[in-house]
């Protein structure tokens, strides 16, 4: 409703842009819902979709996305140094109106040469070749399963903690890709990330800005599995145990135990 009143108090807009799924916080946008109000107007609506793509549903042309930005590093499992768009007719309308000065980031001059096969300037191959090592994994796996994957993890995560007695950061809108968890009142959530850090060579992420010491992060996008989930709940219930918090053994490992035998899972396809 927000949204539909920003856009009919401001009839002149002509972006709107959105995060798919925001890291830092761990929650999700309804984009589908957001994209329904956006399509009957003119502006054009444009999403981050960097981390929500392979996490979370996005029917781009069903849901009229006009502008949908992916990245190579996250749900696509491959090193930072990609990002490809996906542009909508409505979109690509309005690009001989956009007269800001470019010269590396130019749309116009990209598909040009994507056309002939071509890129404009000199491409990372050795990342292009593991993109494609990486979609075919996706394809043998299916895209519904990989976002399933990375929900039911997500899933999986919020159980652990919660039976574990710690709070979640985002309640109510919480994303797939990764998932943000208050540290234990009174804790600096340095202590979890460099708990992983020294005792398991494993990383998880602190909180970022104002958030830094208050949250700690978990992903579980892309080529990640419950082996590696339940791995990552052990370390974190001997971290808790060993700096001081009442924890039962085995309490959150039981709590991912009960969402991976609830959905029944077959053995994941491996490329």
């Amino acid at each position: 409703e927000r949204v539909r009143d920003a856009m009919d108090s401001n009839p002149g807009v002509k972006g709107v842009f959105v995060q798919a799924s925001e890291t830092s916080t761990g929650a999700a946008h309804d984009v589908k819902a957001m994209a329904e109000i956006i399509r009957k107007t003119d502006a054009i609506f444009v999403v981050d979709a960097i981390t929500g793509l392979g996490t979370m549903p996005l029917d781009i042309d069903g849901w009229g996305i006009d502008v949908t930005i992916g990245g190579s590093q996250k749900a696509f499992m491959i090193p930072p140094g990609l990002a490809f768009m996906a542009i909508s007719p409505k979109a690509w309308e309005r690009q001989p109106s956009a007269t800001l000065p470019r010269y590396y980031f130019d749309l116009k001059k990209e598909k040009k040469n994507a056309d002939k096969g071509e890129s404009s300037w000199t491409p990372s191959t050795a990342l292009l070749l593991a993109l494609g090592e990486a979609l075919k994994y996706i394809k043998q796996l299916g895209m519904d399963k990989l976002v399933e994957n990375a929900q039911l993890l997500a899933r999986a995560t919020r159980e652990a903690s919660t039976a574990l007695g710690l709070e979640l950061f985002a309640k109510t809108a919480p994303g797939s890709s990764i998932t943000a968890i208050k540290a234990p009142e009174g804790w600096d959530s340095a202590v979890i990330v460099k708990g992983f850090r020294n005792r398991f060579g494993a990383i998880i992420a602190n909180g970022q800005g104002t958030m830094q010491g208050q949250i700690f992060r978990i992903a579980h996008l892309g080529y990640f599995d419950f082996a590696d989930l339940f791995a990552v709940i052990a370390g974190l219930e001997i971290i808790l145990a060993s700096n001081g918090y009442d924890v039962k053994f085995g309490t959150g490992v039981a709590a991912v135990q009960n969402v991976y035998a609830a959905a029944a899972l077959e053995k994941e396809v491996k490329a």
